[in-house]
């Protein structure tokens, strides 16, 4: 898939994030101007990348339609983490909706850009698998020692069983709604048969 402007037949969407209120949008509302994109087609979220519910982001997702770009000043403005950024460039991927990034060298058409992102994917699914690892290990060391982590079992909150039936209903698959909601998969049954 190529995020080059030239995939894009839609509308053009700016999305900024920044960390905390100290922060300014500033330099990132200027940028996403530059490129012609109106206010009222930018959408934000002032909270850690570490935060999976980004109200904006989501707000965004729920107009923008396949075809449309997504346009940020770096694509660290979708994720934190090298996980988190290729998870949310995936969704909108999924969507049909193309991402781009107005930092040099985070454009991802081209060879070279194919490459890139076969790079990141990697890195992704390593951080995945270890992530995977070092749970199992953790288990593993507790049975060892004749204890067993409890798992919490908390209700979902009303506006999660919403989004979960939501995206059921648009015909998402069980392990994508999993990780866009970042739940468990019982909790995503739970969530579809009360």
């Amino acid at each position: 898939m190529s995020n080059s402007e030239s995939a894009a037949t839609g509308y053009l969407w700016g999305y900024r994030r920044v960390s905390s209120v100290q922060q300014s949008y500033e330099r990132q509302t200027k940028a996403l101007h530059d490129e012609g994109i109106p206010e009222d087609r930018i959408y934000e979220d002032k909270l850690s990348g570490k935060t999976m519910d980004r109200p904006g982001l989501k707000a965004l997702l729920s107009v923008a339609r396949p075809g449309d770009t997504v346009v940020v000043s770096s694509l660290d403005r979708l994720g934190r983490t090298v996980l988190g950024t290729l998870q949310t460039f995936e969704e909108l991927e999924e969507a049909g909706i193309h991402v781009r990034s107005l930092k040099a060298g985070e454009q991802f058409d081209g060879i070279t850009g194919k490459l890139l992102r076969n790079i990141m994917l990697s890195i992704a699914e390593w951080e995945r698998e270890n992530i995977k690892e070092r749970a199992a290990e953790g288990r593993a060391a507790l049975a060892a020692k004749g204890e067993r982590k409890p798992r919490p079992k908390t209700a979902l909150r009303p506006e999660k069983v919403e989004a979960v039936r939501a995206l059921r209903a648009q015909g998402w698959t069980i392990d994508r709604i999993v990780n866009k909601e970042e739940i468990s998969r019982a909790s995503v049954y739970r969530a579809l048969n009360t």
